[in-house]
């Protein structure tokens, strides 16, 4: 979530709004996935920016920034991206991949399909800092075993983090270019160039605008039901520990009145 309020006209590709804007376009989307993730993609349906999840309305929702699925020469589905861009380090990013994912795969499968038809799945992130600490630019993520991590689980789920402040220790050329301009907003290649085009157009455009501030409207309603839940939650675990209290308390009492009578 964007911390800082920019003009419209100003909004940058790092803001989720624009971004999702943006990366909705597949001929933007399809060479950044195959540049970033070194594959062949055959064909990309047309992404979805800001697709929302919801399984019920009592559990917690998702909005993706830009989900997109490759297909193949059949229609049928071959991968799934979603692609985040993920400006603040809440300290949540890790789990929030592990609640993406299984989002996703809720949706993958019709009732009586069977789990060999779970098609790979990549969640990607791109963050300007480097949340994990280790000074690297790219991690990458899958689940291997333990004890002998030359064994993998198969399970076809990918996490892979893009810290584009870190672009100059990329040896990748076509990687470097992206994680340059989300850095410093400056094209240096043809694709990159596709970008900041469609940025400058989208700066400019009246209904992009009102969709920002509709959008913009939707986030500060998120926030203030998410503060009020944590509000919430917090009152009640000081009711609880007040009820504990005053039943330690009791108990006290009780207690010291038996000794006083000797039947302690």
């Amino acid at each position: 979530m964007d911390t800082k309020r920019v003009p419209f006209e100003e909004l940058p590709i790092t803001n989720r709004f624009m971004f999702a804007m943006v990366f909705s376009h597949k001929e933007i989307a399809k060479p950044f996935l195959e540049a970033v993730l070194g594959i062949k993609i055959y064909e990309l349906k047309e992404p979805e920016p800001e697709k929302t999840v919801e399984v019920s309305p009592v559990h917690k929702g998702i909005r993706y920034d830009v989900f997109v699925k490759e297909t193949g020469p059949g229609g049928e589905i071959l991968r799934n991206f979603d692609i985040e861009m993920q400006m603040e380090d809440n300290k949540e990013i890790s789990k929030r991949t592990r609640y993406y994912q299984a989002m996703c795969d809720s949706e993958s499968l019709n009732k009586g399909e069977v789990y060999y038809n779970l098609k790979e799945l990549y969640i990607m992130f791109l963050c300007p800092e480097d949340i994990f600490g280790r000074g690297r630019a790219v991690y990458r993520f899958k689940n291997l075993e333990v004890d002998d991590p030359k064994i993998e689980l198969g399970d076809l789920c990918f996490k892979n983090f893009y810290i584009f402040n870190k672009y100059h220790d990329v040896a990748e050329k076509s990687i470097r270019a992206y994680l340059e301009y989300f850095a410093t907003k400056k094209p240096i290649s043809p694709e990159t160039e596709n970008i900041d085009r469609l940025v400058k157009w989208y700066q400019t455009d009246n209904e992009t605008r009102i969709r920002y501030m509709t959008w913009q409207e939707e986030i500060d309603i998120a926030v203030d039901q998410e503060r009020q839940r944590a509000d919430e939650a917090e009152k009640r675990a000081d009711a609880e520990k007040t009820r504990a209290d005053e039943a330690e308390a009791r108990a006290d009492k009780y207690e010291k009145m038996l000794r006083e009578l000797g039947k302690l």
